[in-house]
């Protein structure tokens, strides 16, 4: 999430092309697919009745879309009274807040369906995942095409977790070096391949170009995602959390917030945006200082505070239930 957040801070703090930023190319290659292939290490992957789907999907529903629908009913109060107050109403903004806010959850949601569907109806896991994979390449709304790859192969990979734990030194250098490798020819371009759907105008030695382009892409983000991954288990090996400072294990609890952060940072930025925009532009500062000093600073910053709001609203079971998907609470009397 602190590397969501960097990326962010790139963006909206310039005036220019974020595409010509290095922390921003560099940092998109990787993030969101280790967080998707996070994501499908923790997907139960036995064979589910129809029944168990559509439960697991309610479950899902309100963690992931519930959020999304209560802060863009907010979100759109505001840019009504906003509209209102310019005299000019649009009903526009309204469609578009609820359909385009917090594309990351929306996604996610959409991989969690796509697997959970094919699994139940496929009954053959690899099947179900092969079917799905190319099924995902034709679905460009949220970055599904993108999303779903790294989300499918941390699915796979789930039931040798072991064997990777094992092995977790060598996997780890063999996919980072080869990540490393690959990352030499990455680029802006990367980040704006044209979907499937626009295929069919172009020549076929563009057809055969985009292919490669998006296979060297998924490539990139899988070598990185899994060599961070094995990394991560040989951290998790060395540090028992039980035995560690008490600072250390409340930092590491905040890897269960990552949803209210990645929100409460989201809106902060639109707000600022939309308020000040001027404020905390560094169009002229040096892009070398800005993209590893300022903005890495800024995000920490924004970090905490994300970390803390959401800390504050989990405190309200109710508001919680519908600003963050937790399950409902009543709350307790003394």
């Amino acid at each position: 999430m602190f590397l969501v957040i960097w990326g962010h801070c790139v963006q909206f703090m310039l005036t220019s092309d974020y595409l010509d930023e290095p922390a921003f190319v560099y940092i998109y290659s990787f993030h969101l697919p280790l967080f998707f292939m996070i994501s499908g290490l923790f997907v139960h992957n036995e064979q589910l009745s129809p029944s168990a789907c559509g439960q697991q999907l309610l479950v899902k529903a309100r963690q992931l879309l519930l959020p999304c629908l209560s802060w863009g009913l907010l979100m759109s109060a505001g840019n009504l009274v906003q509209s209102l107050l310019s005299g000019t109403p649009s009903v526009h903004s309204l469609t578009d807040t609820l359909v385009n806010n917090f594309w990351f959850l929306k996604s996610l949601f959409v991989c969690f369906l796509l697997w959970y569907v094919s699994i139940t109806f496929l009954r053959r896991r690899w099947l179900a995942l092969i079917v799905s994979l190319l099924i995902s390449q034709c679905i460009t709304e949220w970055s599904v095409q993108w999303s779903y790859p790294t989300f499918a192969i941390g699915i796979a990979i789930a039931p040798y977790l072991s064997r990777i734990r094992q092995y977790r030194h060598r996997i780890a250098l063999i996919a980072l070096i080869i990540g490393g490798v690959l990352l030499i020819f990455w680029n802006r371009s990367h980040l704006t391949i044209p979907s499937v759907y626009t295929w069919a105008e172009l020549a076929p030695q563009t057809v055969l170009a985009n292919i490669g382009m998006r296979l060297y892409k998924i490539a990139v983000n899988i070598a990185l995602s899994l060599g961070l991954i094995a990394l991560f288990l040989g951290l998790e090996s060395r540090l028992q959390l039980a035995s560690q400072p008490a600072v250390l294990v409340r930092f590491a609890s905040w890897g269960k917030l990552t949803l209210g952060i990645y929100i409460i940072h989201t809106l902060i930025i639109i707000v600022r945006e939309r308020l000040c925009p001027d404020l905390l532009c560094c169009d002229s500062l040096n892009p070398w200082l800005f993209n590893t000093v300022i903005a890495p600073l800024t995000a920490a910053m924004l970090l905490l505070v994300s970390v803390y709001v959401t800390q504050g609203i989990m405190r309200l079971p109710r508001l919680s239930f519908f600003l963050l998907g937790t399950p409902w609470r009543k709350r307790q009397s003394a």
